[in-house]
């Protein structure tokens, strides 16, 4: 006959196990809750990091500008360079005839507090002196670029508007005389800027003032420029409207390409 299995004991859930199961519980929940803060304060501290990131990079940003403003205001008005093509053909610039220090760039210091004038109050001979010579109201300088290499080439010079304010651009001119030829260059009439001002060349575009040429400049060959600027007087652009303005501008001098063709050409 077979026996009845005995069958075990029920075990009464008592309040201590109802304590120890709620402990339990608030572990996991606690766990949980733990790993969900953890993950919130990982996005929290990376959304932060991509903040402080954005603010340094705008700093920097900022500082660059800042540097390049800077740069431009101690280095002049008028900045005037070969490219690395002309180095290599050891085209050198000089602020002396003599070529006693030579450089890869010149610069020409800023007139402060300038006013209108004309080109008759200019002095004459303005070519004759050396280097940084500005007068009252107007910025005088000249240099000199020298074929120091061995072989024959053909360059251009470009100068081109890198900064202004208040419009200044629409009434200056730019008197450019090279090897004793003189040519003055001024912002086309806003009626139509292929329109030149009277008595000068109008500029190629609305920031190129000029390009020159010389051919076949051989080794030991000098060409000597002198650069005016002023605030002309007689532009019906020349207002109040224009005052505590500036402009800046550079010369670069390079290789010549052989497609130029809008560059007076000086042999």
């Amino acid at each position: 006959m077979a026996r009845k299995k005995k069958e075990k004991p029920v075990e009464e859930f008592t309040p201590h196990d109802l304590n120890s199961l709620e402990a339990q519980t608030r572990r996991i929940v606690g766990r949980a809750n733990a790993g969900r803060e953890a993950a919130e304060t990982s996005k929290d501290k990376k959304l932060i990091k991509k903040i402080i990131i954005t603010i340094l990079t705008i700093l920097l940003i900022l500082l660059i500008l800042w540097l390049v403003s800077l740069f431009i205001t101690l280095y002049g008005d008028l900045v005037i360079s070969t490219d690395r093509g002309l180095r290599e053909n050891g085209i050198v610039l000089s602020a002396d005839k003599d070529f006693k220090n030579t450089a890869i760039q010149l610069s020409a210091p800023k007139v402060v507090d300038a006013t209108n004038i004309t080109k008759d109050w200019l002095p004459k001979n303005l070519d004759k002196k050396d280097g940084a010579h500005n007068g009252e109201n107007y910025l005088a300088y000249t240099f000199y670029l020298k074929n120091g290499g061995k072989d024959s080439l053909d360059y251009t010079g470009t100068m081109e508007l890198t900064g202004t304010a208040n419009n200044m651009d629409e009434a200056i001119r730019v008197m450019i005389i090279k090897n004793g030829d003189e040519l003055v260059y001024a912002k086309g009439t806003k009626a139509n800027r292929d329109k030149a001002e009277k008595g000068t060349i109008a500029w190629l575009d609305n920031t190129t003032i000029m390009k020159t040429q010389t051919k076949d400049f051989s080794p030991g060959s000098v060409d000597k420029y002198t650069v005016v600027i002023w605030i002309e007087g007689n532009d019906l652009e020349c207002t109040n409207d224009i005052l505590g303005g500036y402009i800046r501008s550079r010369i670069l001098f390079s290789v010549a390409d052989s497609e130029e063709d809008k560059a007076p050409v000086y042999s």
